[in-house]
């Protein structure tokens, strides 16, 4: 019995510690760091930063915000755009508009937490690109 357990407990640091596992599990801690880290800290400065693009004449609501499986796309659901009050926003016609679901290409999104400049060049057009989806 006791060679059966000590051969079973190598199979699984062996099998733990494979190529394959390492990758897997490296890539898991990084999709999921990614993950926190776009729907808490970048959240935050794309609301910043959308209002300032619009000129303080929208807010926005992200419901959440992923990325994409491959690290190359974000995906952004149950977004409000909602007009900041205002004489000529109270017409009827400014009444908040939503988006279920937006998906925006954004190559290396892995690699802009650790670059600030790339990371305000990405909010720009994330902001660029929700503006221009609910035109359409």
């Amino acid at each position: 019995m006791k060679i059966t357990r000590i051969s079973g407990q190598k199979w699984l640091t062996a099998f733990i510690l494979s190529p394959g596992m390492i990758f897997a599990m490296t890539y898991s801690v990084i999709w999921l760091s990614t993950n926190l880290w776009l729907n808490h800290s970048f959240k935050r400065h794309l609301k910043q930063i959308f209002i300032a693009e619009t000129g303080q004449q929208y807010r926005i609501d992200i419901g959440s915000l992923r990325s994409g499986a491959d690290l190359n796309s974000l995906m952004l659901k149950k977004l409000q755009l909602t007009p900041v009050g205002g004489a000529d926003n109270t017409a009827p016609n400014h009444a908040a508009m939503q988006i279920a679901e937006l998906r925006i290409d954004c190559p290396n999104l892995s690699f802009i937490p650790f670059r600030p400049a790339d990371e305000a060049l990405s909010l720009r057009m994330v902001s660029r690109q929700i503006l221009s989806s609910s035109v359409q």
